[in-house]
């Protein structure tokens, strides 16, 4: 016997998360402050060192199909500095739909002031969007809407941005999926798979010295696609003595550009994030997110949950050069 009451449960709930059924919304992230790279390839290089960071989120835990996401990401800064150079490597599954994007990310940097930094970047890279018709369960082995099988694409794509950041203060604004309006989806795929819409991010945090062994850094993200409700992160967390970060964050939606075409309540929240990065050494980090559901999913899902981990390697271990990158 089918699962259809929950399959069609969850497609209701995605359509009422996401507010707009005709294009994909980005790979969900919590922890994006702790290496920006993955929403704006001008943070290429920041941290002056090369740096891996790996990360893996299940969202939704307990809804069949909900989202899964594994990134990779290798960064570093070459040329005294001035240019950053990074990979970036994800993988993002959600119900019969995957995406696999890789992009390669350049920034280049420019001295601002004593201690100001401001960053170009742009990526580009490809995209590949798969959907498994053979995965789907139906009452109907030969239901014609699931018997086609796999169908995959690869498109172009391609990223900007541009990140400014000091001491004490940053600010990002970027774009992805550049080339999402220009590729006809139709022509491959007589419109199975859901396009990847427009996005654009602006985030922006401070660093206050409270004392010698507590620091605290308030952060936002608004992330829009143009054609559902704005997405706001507002973040707060504690650095205890160089070696923790605790945080949480509160995300939800709003109609930040007052769309008419936008109906039902958008000032919903969508969850609260409890989060905590532990450095293990002066090379080695470690991150956890627990995001809690605020959203309609509440009592039909449990929690979402992040893993990450952040290698940093210096040069012929000079680790002196490891100085804090609180952004």
């Amino acid at each position: 016997m089918i699962k259809l009451r929950r399959i069609l449960f969850f497609c209701v709930c995605l359509l009422t998360v996401t507010h707009y059924a005709e294009a994909q919304q980005d790979a969900q992230y919590s922890q994006y402050m702790f290496n920006t790279l993955v929403i704006n390839p001008a943070y290429a290089g920041y941290k002056e060192v090369l740096n891996i960071d790996a990360l893996t989120r299940d969202q939704w835990v307990g809804i069949d199909g909900a989202p899964k996401t594994k990134t990779i990401i290798l960064d570093g800064s070459f040329f005294d500095n001035k240019v950053g150079l990074g990979l970036s490597v994800i993988k993002d599954q959600i119900g019969l739909q995957s995406q696999s994007s890789a992009y390669l990310n350049y920034a280049y940097r420019l001295q601002v002031g004593d201690n100001g930094k401001l960053a170009f970047g742009l990526g580009a890279g490809v995209g590949q969007y798969t959907l498994d018709g053979s995965g789907a369960y139906t009452d109907n082995p030969n239901d014609p809407n699931f018997n086609y099988g796999k169908s995959s694409f690869i498109v172009p794509d391609a990223r900007v941005g541009v990140f400014y950041s000091t001491d004490q203060f940053y600010a990002g604004l970027s774009a992805t999926n550049l080339f999402s309006t220009a590729f006809n989806y139709s022509s491959v795929t007589q419109n199975q798979v859901a396009k990847q819409g427009r996005h654009y991010f602006l985030t922006a945090g401070y660093l206050y010295n409270l004392n010698t062994f507590l620091k605290f850094k308030p952060s936002f993200l608004l992330k829009d696609d143009t054609k559902g409700p704005t997405n706001l992160d507002i973040n707060n967390f504690f650095l205890l003595g160089e070696k923790v970060w605790l945080g949480v964050s509160y995300r939800t939606s709003v109609n930040l550009l007052k769309r008419k075409s936008i109906v039902g309540n958008v000032k919903s929240p969508d969850a609260v994030v409890g989060m905590v990065e532990f450095f293990a050494s002066k090379t080695w980090r470690l991150g956890y997110a627990y995001d809690y559901t605020l959203s309609s999913l509440q009592g039909y899902s449990g929690a979402s949950h992040e893993l990450s981990i952040s290698i940093t390697f210096a040069p012929k271990r000079d680790y002196s050069i490891l100085s804090p990158r609180y952004f």
